[in-house]
């Protein structure tokens, strides 16, 4: 029976490869099929883990991590996969400070401090003078990603005193489905905060409380909302290390520093309220209003907490870490307020276990994770098997089957460029580079390295150019409809102050893609 499954995963292992290859079937379908018969062999007899050195494992581990999603963000990126919001908009914004023209983005036209308030992006903006694009944030960011395991693998040895189960819990951060739906969501200067936050905690525990500081601020610096990771840090720090003096001045400080954020700064930079709250509504209208109705109503509030789709979310976080963090319920402390942030709202991106809302949760799942393995007794054994093997195998089978929709952005037909790829470069090239544009939403994030770029039809008003795919226009928009004779392009937008024609000469034309310009009068 061992022989035959072997043979089976094998074949199953050569079909994973033909799919990525020549896409029979999606090959995470194929995958999953290979990850359940590697599981009942398992089962049946444990495979025999070779001996290797587990720093040689985590270095590998970094390395291969940093190079496949580097390779993946990019072609998704070169495969018109990413976005205008955000990818774009961080384009835009790094460009504008590296040509020193301050956090300025026209996606919308306002400072960017109005939208999400992010000094640590300045730490980005040498990479933009030297690399103008998307790229280089892409890569940037799997980097950073990469890195995160560095700190997570001494704090894990320290905790455990072994090396070895400090690689296992470094591999499943690699693997997590988490980093990895945040990873290939374009880029989030948020989701620095999680090698940042694993590399206070290290800090902290190690007593470089200096480099503790930096850490912290750095983290405060991603977005307005990473306070709420702080303050649960802080928590920690004084409830679970009784280190009061610090842990309830940096959770003070930072709740201090989210109402100065929400209430005095970004409103002054945007010239109005903070925007954001709208998803939490039903909570109240301001951040003041809404802390003190979730303190008042508690039941209310976690009626508001509990549904189907937020159990699966919490099951999808807590699976590929074995459910561990259950087992060390005072560690989970620094990821209740983000997550609480989470749950109570309605919107479902924040509920989703693959987005960047996660960044200032996902930290502190793993470390928790790392702290239930050690409560776990090494003499304890579940169906004749050692209970912490058993427990690190089945998260490790939970991570691969959660994130093996990433393996489909690995195929060959995924990244490699067709007819109406190569016709899309060669439409961009033709758009002079400082003109104003408003482009199709997938041409924003490739065009962002200018004063004004816009998703169309926004801004087609105060545009030299547009660049669109005319086989989505008028699509379902009512407001938009396109009329063509020849040359000539009329393109009539339904707005507040009724229906405007805007006419235009077309450029270039390639494959349904079509460059537009202005016509004068």
């Amino acid at each position: 029976m061992i022989r035959v499954l072997d043979v089976l995963a094998l074949v199953l292992a050569a079909l994973v490869v033909s799919d990525l290859l020549l896409w029979w079937w999606r090959p995470e379908e194929t995958f999953l099929v290979l990850l359940l018969v590697v599981a009942v062999r398992a089962l049946l007899r444990p495979y025999a883990l070779p001996a290797w050195s587990p720093g040689r494992v985590v270095a590998a581990g970094v390395a291969a991590y940093a190079v496949v999603f580097s390779f993946i963000a990019v072609t998704r990126h070169w495969a018109f996969r990413t976005h205008a919001l955000d990818l774009g908009y961080y384009v835009q914004v790094l460009w504008s400070m590296s040509r020193g023209l301050g956090p300025y983005v026209s996606l919308p036209e306002m400072h960017a401090w109005g939208d999400h308030f992010s000094p640590t992006l300045y730490l980005l903006v040498p990479l933009l003078a030297l690399f103008p694009g998307a790229v280089v944030l892409l890569i940037a960011q799997s980097v950073a990603f990469a890195l995160g395991a560095i700190p997570l693998f001494a704090l894990a040895r320290r905790r455990l005193g072994s090396d070895r189960p400090a690689a296992a819990f470094t591999l499943l951060y690699l693997l997590s489905p988490t980093l990895h739906g945040i990873n290939i969501r374009d880029f989030h200067i948020a989701a620095f905060a999680i090698p940042l936050l694993l590399a206070a905690v290290y800090c902290f525990e190690s007593g470089r409380m200096g480099w503790f500081l930096v850490a912290v601020v750095l983290t405060l610096g991603c977005r307005e909302d990473a306070a709420l990771a702080v303050i649960g840090l802080g928590l920690w720090i004084a409830l679970g290390r009784r280190r009061w003096g610090w842990g309830l001045g940096l959770a003070a400080g930072s709740l201090a520093l989210l109402f100065f954020d929400i209430r005095v700064l970004m409103p002054y930079f945007r010239g109005e309220p903070y925007p954001h709250l709208y998803r939490y509504a039903h909570l109240g209208k301001s951040l003041g209003e809404i802390l003190l109705n979730m303190v008042l109503h508690p039941l209310r509030t976690l009626g508001f907490m509990w549904s189907v789709e937020k159990l699966l979310y919490l099951l999808a976080l807590l699976a590929p870490l074995g459910f561990l963090p259950l087992l060390a319920p005072w560690e989970l402390i620094p990821a209740l307020p983000a997550l609480v942030h989470n749950l109570v709202s309605r919107d479902p991106v924040l509920f989703s276990h693959r987005t960047q809302y996660n960044s200032f949760v996902l930290p502190f799942l793993v470390l928790a994770a790392v702290s239930g393995y050690a409560r776990l007794s090494p003499h304890l054994s579940l169906a004749r098997r050692p209970a912490r093997g058993l427990v690190l195998g089945l998260a490790l089978l939970a991570s691969l089957a959660l994130t093996s929709r990433t393996l489909n952005d690995l195929a060959v037909r995924q990244w490699w460029g067709g007819a109406r790829q190569r016709a899309a470069y060669a439409v961009l090239a033709t758009v002079p580079p400082q003109a104003s544009v408003s482009a199709w939403e997938r041409f924003v994030a490739h065009l962002a390295t200018r004063p004004k770029v816009f998703v169309f039809p926004v801004g087609i008003e105060q545009s030299e150019y547009v660049l669109l795919d005319a086989t989505t226009v008028p699509g379902r928009d009512p407001n938009l409809g396109l009329d063509r004779r020849g040359r000539e392009v009329t393109l009539r937008v339904a707005g507040r102050d009724g229906p405007a024609q805007y006419r235009y000469e077309v450029v270039h034309e390639a494959e349904g893609y079509l460059l537009l310009r202005r016509s004068p009068g």
